[in-house]
């Protein structure tokens, strides 16, 4: 399987196919039904051109297209044996592997001493009620998918997303008390550097 079709998002149409034959509103709904808009990115025409990406790389094929009324016409696309195949085996590397990711956050953390103390700890309480809200509305999402008689197993990686953001406001929470009690101290070469910055600012 080409590297370039290997996106989260052709992860959840294969694996939507895996389980039958279906149009592409179908899998939109059984995304955002799953919770699986919560971890994979769906927006405007991605799903679309995602699709028709996988159609190039041999991975799905269409099987019929129909039109009811004067709805617009509906594909239904399926896997093709290449494209099971090759599912299966990139669902085998990626729950064996972790990958080495390179988060946003993680790197503008590496330059957290180009702000003041002050300033990092008040940002990073604005990102803390943001997780908050995430936290609660995934526990929200979860405890949906559990009234509506969903399969836990359907909404497990809504369960993985859940656990990061909590140990990321646990820690952070953390971080921001470090920092104002100072055991988590700038040195002193960069807080002079800030001073005389902002005397030259003032000049």
């Amino acid at each position: 399987m080409k590297e370039s079709l290997k996106t989260p998002l052709a992860l959840a149409v294969l694996n939507l196919l895996n389980e039958r034959p279906m149009h592409p509103y179908e899998m939109q709904q059984l995304m955002k039904e799953r919770g699986h808009d919560f971890v994979i990115k769906l927006k405007g025409g991605s799903l679309y051109s995602t699709i028709e990406r996988l159609i190039e790389g041999g991975m799905i094929h269409t099987v019929e297209t129909t039109r009811e009324g004067r709805r617009p016409e509906r594909t239904v696309y399926a896997l093709t044996e290449q494209g099971r195949d090759d599912l299966m085996l990139w669902m085998r590397e990626l729950l064996a592997r972790p990958l080495h990711e390179y988060p946003w956050f993680a790197a503008v953390l590496a330059f957290a001493s180009a702000l003041l103390p002050d300033d990092v700890r008040t940002l990073l309480g604005f990102r803390a009620a943001a997780l908050e809200a995430d936290v609660a509305a995934a526990e929200s999402m979860l405890q949906a998918m559990e009234r509506q008689g969903i399969p836990r197993l359907f909404g497990i990686e809504g369960e993985y997303a859940l656990a990061m953001r909590r140990a990321e406001l646990a820690w952070i929470r953390q971080t921001i008390e470090e920092i104002g009690s100072a055991t988590l101290p700038w040195p002193q070469e960069v807080l002079a550097m800030h001073a005389e910055r902002a005397q030259e600012e003032q000049s």
